[in-house]
Protein backbone atom coordinates (compact mmCIF):
# COMPACT_ATOMS: atom_id res chain seq x y z
CA UNK A 1 0.00 0.00 0.00
CA UNK A 2 1.45 3.35 -1.04
CA UNK A 3 1.95 5.98 1.62
CA UNK A 4 -0.13 9.13 1.23
CA UNK A 5 3.12 11.06 1.74
CA UNK A 6 5.01 9.33 -1.09
CA UNK A 7 6.85 12.02 -3.08
CA UNK A 8 5.21 14.80 -1.05
CA UNK A 9 7.52 17.70 -0.30
CA UNK A 10 8.18 18.08 3.43
CA UNK A 11 10.33 20.92 4.78
CA UNK A 12 11.56 20.42 8.36
CA UNK A 13 13.34 23.19 10.25
CA UNK A 14 15.45 22.37 13.28
CA UNK A 15 15.95 19.05 11.51
CA UNK A 16 19.50 18.43 12.70
CA UNK A 17 18.55 16.66 15.92
CA UNK A 18 15.81 15.73 18.36
CA UNK A 19 12.21 16.16 17.29
CA UNK A 20 13.14 17.66 13.93
CA UNK A 21 15.43 14.76 13.02
CA UNK A 22 12.89 12.15 14.13
CA UNK A 23 10.19 13.84 12.06
CA UNK A 24 12.38 14.06 8.98
CA UNK A 25 13.27 10.37 9.28
CA UNK A 26 9.63 9.37 9.83
CA UNK A 27 8.60 11.13 6.63
CA UNK A 28 11.55 9.41 4.97
CA UNK A 29 9.99 6.07 5.90
CA UNK A 30 6.82 7.36 4.24
CA UNK A 31 8.89 7.88 1.03
CA UNK A 32 8.51 11.65 1.12
CA UNK A 33 10.89 14.20 -0.34
CA UNK A 34 12.36 15.84 2.75
CA UNK A 35 14.22 19.12 2.98
CA UNK A 36 16.20 19.19 6.24
CA UNK A 37 16.97 22.70 7.49
CA UNK A 38 19.27 23.40 10.42
CA UNK A 39 21.92 25.97 11.31
CA UNK A 40 24.43 23.17 11.93
CA UNK A 41 25.64 21.93 8.53
CA UNK A 42 27.11 18.68 9.89
CA UNK A 43 23.96 17.66 11.72
CA UNK A 44 21.85 18.69 8.73
CA UNK A 45 23.82 16.35 6.49
CA UNK A 46 23.59 13.54 9.05
CA UNK A 47 19.81 13.87 9.23
CA UNK A 48 19.50 13.94 5.44
CA UNK A 49 21.52 10.73 5.23
CA UNK A 50 19.20 9.08 7.76
CA UNK A 51 16.16 10.14 5.73
CA UNK A 52 17.60 8.44 2.65
CA UNK A 53 18.47 5.32 4.63
CA UNK A 54 14.82 5.23 5.75
CA UNK A 55 13.61 5.23 2.14
CA UNK A 56 12.95 8.88 1.34
CA UNK A 57 14.71 11.44 -0.77
CA UNK A 58 16.52 14.12 1.17
CA UNK A 59 18.06 17.51 0.73
CA UNK A 60 20.39 18.98 3.37
CA UNK A 61 19.92 22.76 3.58
CA UNK A 62 22.08 24.53 6.18
CA UNK A 63 20.25 27.74 7.09
CA UNK A 64 19.43 30.14 9.92
CA UNK A 65 15.66 30.52 10.12
CA UNK A 66 16.02 34.03 11.55
CA UNK A 67 17.55 35.17 8.24
CA UNK A 68 15.03 36.03 5.54
CA UNK A 69 17.67 35.43 2.86
CA UNK A 70 18.48 31.97 4.26
CA UNK A 71 14.82 31.00 4.50
CA UNK A 72 14.09 32.20 0.97
CA UNK A 73 17.07 30.23 -0.33
CA UNK A 74 15.96 27.11 1.54
CA UNK A 75 12.46 27.26 0.09
CA UNK A 76 13.71 27.99 -3.43
CA UNK A 77 16.20 25.12 -3.18
CA UNK A 78 13.46 22.75 -2.02
CA UNK A 79 11.15 23.71 -4.87
CA UNK A 80 13.92 23.51 -7.47
CA UNK A 81 14.88 20.03 -6.30
CA UNK A 82 11.49 18.50 -5.57
CA UNK A 83 8.99 20.79 -7.32
CA UNK A 84 6.66 21.23 -4.38
CA UNK A 85 6.33 21.94 -0.66
CA UNK A 86 3.24 20.23 0.68
CA UNK A 87 4.14 20.25 4.39
CA UNK A 88 6.12 22.67 6.52
CA UNK A 89 7.17 21.58 9.99
CA UNK A 90 8.38 24.83 11.57
CA UNK A 91 10.26 23.42 14.50
CA UNK A 92 13.54 25.34 14.91
CA UNK A 93 13.91 27.03 18.28
CA UNK A 94 16.39 28.03 20.94
CA UNK A 95 15.97 28.36 24.70
CA UNK A 96 17.85 30.77 26.94
CA UNK A 97 16.62 30.64 30.51
CA UNK A 98 16.98 33.08 33.36
CA UNK A 99 15.02 35.49 35.56
CA UNK A 100 13.40 38.38 33.73
CA UNK A 101 15.62 40.99 35.37
CA UNK A 102 18.74 39.11 34.22
CA UNK A 103 17.53 38.57 30.64
CA UNK A 104 19.58 40.72 28.30
CA UNK A 105 18.11 42.44 25.28
CA UNK A 106 20.48 40.35 23.16
CA UNK A 107 19.07 37.09 24.55
CA UNK A 108 15.47 38.33 24.30
CA UNK A 109 15.94 39.46 20.71
CA UNK A 110 17.71 36.26 19.68
CA UNK A 111 14.89 34.08 21.00
CA UNK A 112 12.32 36.27 19.27
CA UNK A 113 14.30 36.11 16.03
CA UNK A 114 14.66 32.34 15.97
CA UNK A 115 11.48 31.12 17.65
CA UNK A 116 8.89 33.63 16.50
CA UNK A 117 10.30 35.51 13.51
CA UNK A 118 11.74 32.25 12.19
CA UNK A 119 8.27 30.68 12.03
CA UNK A 120 6.89 33.82 10.38
CA UNK A 121 9.62 33.83 7.72
CA UNK A 122 9.20 30.13 6.95
CA UNK A 123 5.43 30.45 6.63
CA UNK A 124 5.70 33.60 4.52
CA UNK A 125 8.03 31.87 2.05
CA UNK A 126 6.13 28.58 1.65
CA UNK A 127 2.61 30.00 1.44
CA UNK A 128 2.86 31.30 -2.18
CA UNK A 129 3.82 27.79 -3.36
CA UNK A 130 1.02 26.23 -1.33
CA UNK A 131 -1.49 28.72 -2.70
CA UNK A 132 -0.52 27.80 -6.26
CA UNK A 133 -1.10 24.14 -5.39
CA UNK A 134 -4.39 24.99 -3.60
CA UNK A 135 -3.31 22.86 -0.66
CA UNK A 136 -0.72 22.73 2.09
CA UNK A 137 -0.16 21.92 5.74
CA UNK A 138 1.87 23.91 8.25
CA UNK A 139 2.69 22.54 11.70
CA UNK A 140 4.44 24.88 14.14
CA UNK A 141 6.11 23.68 17.32
CA UNK A 142 4.92 25.71 20.30
CA UNK A 143 5.24 24.56 23.92
CA UNK A 144 3.38 23.95 27.13
CA UNK A 145 5.06 27.18 28.26
CA UNK A 146 2.41 28.95 26.15
CA UNK A 147 -0.13 27.86 28.81
CA UNK A 148 1.79 27.51 32.07
CA UNK A 149 5.41 28.07 32.88
CA UNK A 150 8.15 28.02 35.51
CA UNK A 151 10.43 30.67 36.97
CA UNK A 152 13.17 31.69 34.57
CA UNK A 153 11.25 31.12 31.34
CA UNK A 154 9.64 34.51 30.68
CA UNK A 155 11.31 35.23 27.34
CA UNK A 156 10.96 31.68 26.05
CA UNK A 157 7.31 31.50 27.14
CA UNK A 158 6.61 34.78 25.34
CA UNK A 159 7.85 33.34 22.05
CA UNK A 160 5.85 30.15 22.42
CA UNK A 161 2.67 31.97 23.40
CA UNK A 162 3.15 34.27 20.42
CA UNK A 163 3.30 31.27 18.11
CA UNK A 164 -0.19 30.19 19.16
CA UNK A 165 -1.65 33.61 18.32
CA UNK A 166 0.30 33.71 15.05
CA UNK A 167 -0.94 30.24 14.11
CA UNK A 168 -4.61 31.09 14.70
CA UNK A 169 -4.45 34.20 12.53
CA UNK A 170 -2.48 32.49 9.77
CA UNK A 171 -5.01 29.65 9.69
CA UNK A 172 -7.78 32.17 9.09
CA UNK A 173 -5.79 34.00 6.42
CA UNK A 174 -5.29 30.91 4.27
CA UNK A 175 -8.11 28.47 4.97
CA UNK A 176 -9.82 29.47 1.72
CA UNK A 177 -6.65 28.50 -0.14
CA UNK A 178 -6.72 24.97 1.22
CA UNK A 179 -3.83 25.60 3.61
CA UNK A 180 -4.14 24.27 7.14
CA UNK A 181 -2.08 25.73 10.00
CA UNK A 182 -1.82 24.15 13.45
CA UNK A 183 0.51 24.08 16.45
CA UNK A 184 2.03 21.12 18.17
CA UNK A 185 2.59 21.24 21.95
CA UNK A 186 5.25 18.67 22.87
CA UNK A 187 5.82 17.70 26.45
CA UNK A 188 9.21 16.93 28.00
CA UNK A 189 11.00 15.04 25.24
CA UNK A 190 14.11 12.89 25.46
CA UNK A 191 16.35 14.99 23.23
CA UNK A 192 20.08 15.82 23.44
CA UNK A 193 19.14 19.26 24.82
CA UNK A 194 17.16 17.76 27.71
CA UNK A 195 19.84 15.15 28.38
CA UNK A 196 22.42 17.93 28.57
CA UNK A 197 20.27 19.66 31.19
CA UNK A 198 19.96 16.43 33.21
CA UNK A 199 23.74 16.00 33.15
CA UNK A 200 24.08 19.43 34.73
CA UNK A 201 21.11 19.03 37.10
CA UNK A 202 20.61 15.25 37.64
CA UNK A 203 18.02 15.79 40.38
CA UNK A 204 15.68 17.37 37.84
CA UNK A 205 15.09 14.12 35.93
CA UNK A 206 13.19 12.33 38.68
CA UNK A 207 11.48 15.54 39.71
CA UNK A 208 10.21 16.03 36.17
CA UNK A 209 9.16 12.40 35.70
CA UNK A 210 7.11 12.61 38.91
CA UNK A 211 4.99 15.37 37.37
CA UNK A 212 4.12 13.47 34.16
CA UNK A 213 0.98 11.33 34.56
CA UNK A 214 2.16 8.73 32.03
CA UNK A 215 5.40 8.47 33.99
CA UNK A 216 7.92 8.82 31.18
CA UNK A 217 9.48 11.32 28.83
CA UNK A 218 8.21 11.57 25.28
CA UNK A 219 10.47 10.11 22.64
CA UNK A 220 11.20 12.28 19.60
CA UNK A 221 9.30 9.65 17.61
CA UNK A 222 6.18 10.20 19.76
CA UNK A 223 6.18 13.82 18.67
CA UNK A 224 7.03 13.00 15.06
CA UNK A 225 3.98 10.74 14.82
CA UNK A 226 1.79 13.61 15.96
CA UNK A 227 3.24 15.80 13.20
CA UNK A 228 2.47 13.05 10.69
CA UNK A 229 -1.10 12.85 11.94
CA UNK A 230 -1.66 16.61 11.63
CA UNK A 231 -0.21 16.50 8.10
CA UNK A 232 -2.33 13.53 7.04
CA UNK A 233 -5.64 13.36 5.24
CA UNK A 234 -7.18 12.20 8.53
CA UNK A 235 -6.66 15.78 9.78
CA UNK A 236 -8.12 17.44 6.69
CA UNK A 237 -10.73 19.32 8.78
CA UNK A 238 -8.31 20.43 11.51
CA UNK A 239 -6.93 23.96 11.35
CA UNK A 240 -6.35 26.90 13.67
CA UNK A 241 -5.80 24.80 16.77
CA UNK A 242 -3.16 22.84 18.69
CA UNK A 243 -2.41 19.25 19.60
CA UNK A 244 -0.91 18.54 23.03
CA UNK A 245 1.45 15.54 23.19
CA UNK A 246 2.75 15.66 26.75
CA UNK A 247 1.76 12.52 28.65
CA UNK A 248 -0.91 14.44 30.57
CA UNK A 249 1.40 17.15 31.95
CA UNK A 250 -0.88 20.10 31.12
CA UNK A 251 -3.93 18.23 32.38
CA UNK A 252 -2.30 18.01 35.80
CA UNK A 253 -1.42 21.71 35.87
Amino acid sequence: MLSEFRRKGVLVTGGGSGIGRATAVLFGREEANVGVVDCDAVRTAESAALVEQAGGRALAIPADVSSSADVRRAVETMIQEFGTIDILFSNAAIQINGPLEHTTEKDWNRMMEVNLTGAFLCCREVIPAMRRQRHGCIVITSSGHAFQSYPGYSAYAATKGGLLAFMRAAALDYAADGIRVNCLIPGATDTPLLRYHFERCPEDEQRLLATIPLGRLATPEDIAKAVRMLASDDASYITGTWLVVDGGLLARG
